[in-house]
């Protein structure tokens, strides 16, 4: 018998020291593994064990619904009124159209094409080229899709839409879009895209995308849309909200060959979404100026993850500058999930608030609390931060 027992323990001591000897080693060649399954088995343990998250130090307490919390932060979207711009009607060229349908058949290359304050529950698909959309008063697109695709198809080249509102688009598919972009360049201005199954969806070659002074609000679905889905080319956004993703879905998720976001908040708030922004294709990614929240409800413990299904473009390079990251998930955060860790970077000028010091190049300035930085308690944000590089 107390050979047996011997036999056991010697056994059980050899196990460990195998399997400790396999993990070091597994550590040493692929350690970015090793760290992912270290968050994750951390996250499923604090996810049923809550206490572990607070004596950690950065347990959030989630005191109200996700729409104060975004009312807390932003005003209503401002739509634009032009008075030099008919209120009333579609119109083109001056010629007023019933429908938008009626509409989209008339255009011509180079047309304006005037949408008058209402509500519509109609689609749009536009096939022309040099194509500017304008809403005119508080416009709104609604519950509404073609082709079983989205509210608005664009399949000529450099269309323009501005100051239109988009909700409740959904499809078959699962991934009704308020923007199907399937042409080449697209500009959005002043647009608000909210509670839809995703923003904007693009192919693989949808030209330069530009997103201006813009708002993105609590999309996603079943973590296979997102706020805006980019499929390739040049993906370029300025002072723009993208909100509260939900459904697992990503704010951002850009397969472009150039990613840049400048001047621009990116925020979970308590909302079930993943990463804020997903570059799964590597390339250039640029964030200046912009403030990064991850909240305490993320399914996911990446903010940004960077080529971490393939690496297809030529050029390869992050640059994170002069941001504020708020990594305050009530399980791991990783601030910038990379699958190979020689990728150029250029990661200097930030503020980052976290429990854990994120091993950055560059410098940083790094906090253990919102307090300790001189921020208002959650869910308050920035809205504002310097640009000087």
């Amino acid at each position: 018998m107390k050979h047996t027992t011997r036999l056991i323990i010697l056994y059980f001591a050899g196990a460990g020291l195998v399997g400790h000897l396999m993990l070091f080693t597994l550590y040493i060649a692929k350690p970015e593994i090793v760290k992912k399954g270290y968050t994750l088995a951390t996250d499923k343990i604090k996810k049923h064990i809550p206490f572990l998250s607070q004596l950690s130090g950065h347990h959030i307490l989630v005191e109200k619904t996700l729409e104060e919390e975004i009312a807390e932060n932003f005003p209503t979207w401002s739509f634009i009124n032009n008075p030099e711009l008919p209120l009333l009607g579609i119109q083109i060229n001056d010629q007023l159209y019933s429908s938008l349908k009626e509409a989209a058949q008339a255009l011509k290359d180079g047309d304006t094409l005037i949408i008058g304050e209402g509500l519509y529950q109609e689609p749009l698909v536009i096939k022309a080229n040099n194509i500017t959309v304008i809403g005119n008063g508080h416009v709104i697109l609604e519950s509404t899709e073609a082709e079983g695709k989205g509210a608005i198809i664009t399949k000529g080249s450099n269309t323009r839409i501005v100051n239109i509102e988009c909700r409740n688009i959904q499809v078959r598919d699962k991934n009704g879009s308020c923007v199907r972009h399937e042409g080449i360049n697209l500009t959005l201005q002043n647009v608000y895209f909210h509670n839809s199954e995703q923003g904007l969806l693009t192919g693989s070659k949808p030209g330069i995308v530009e997103i201006n002074d813009s708002r993105f609000e609590q999309l996603g679905k079943n973590g296979q849309a997102h706020g805006v889905y980019i499929g390739g080319g040049q993906l370029k956004i300025n002072n723009s909200l993208f909100i509260a993703a939900k459904s697992e879905g990503h704010e951002i998720k850009s397969r472009a060959e150039l990613t840049q976001i400048n001047n621009s908040i990116i925020a979970s708030f308590s909302s079930l979404d993943s990463r804020l922004i997903d570059i799964p294709d590597g390339g250039v990614l640029e964030i200046k100026n912009s403030v990064l929240e991850q909240g305490p409800t993320s399914e996911n413990g990446d903010m940004i993850g960077y080529a971490l299904e393939k690496s297809r473009h030529s050029i390869n390079k992050i640059q994170l500058i002069n941001n504020i990251f708020i990594l305050e998930r009530n399980a791991g955060n990783t601030l910038l999930h990379q699958k190979n860790s020689l990728t150029d970077t250029d990661i200097r000028n930030n503020i980052i608030i976290a429990s854990q010091q994120p091993e950055l190049s560059g410098f940083n300035l790094f906090f253990k609390t919102r307090e300790e930085a001189g921020l208002e308690p959650y869910p308050l944000l920035p809205q504002k931060i310097s640009t000087k590089e």
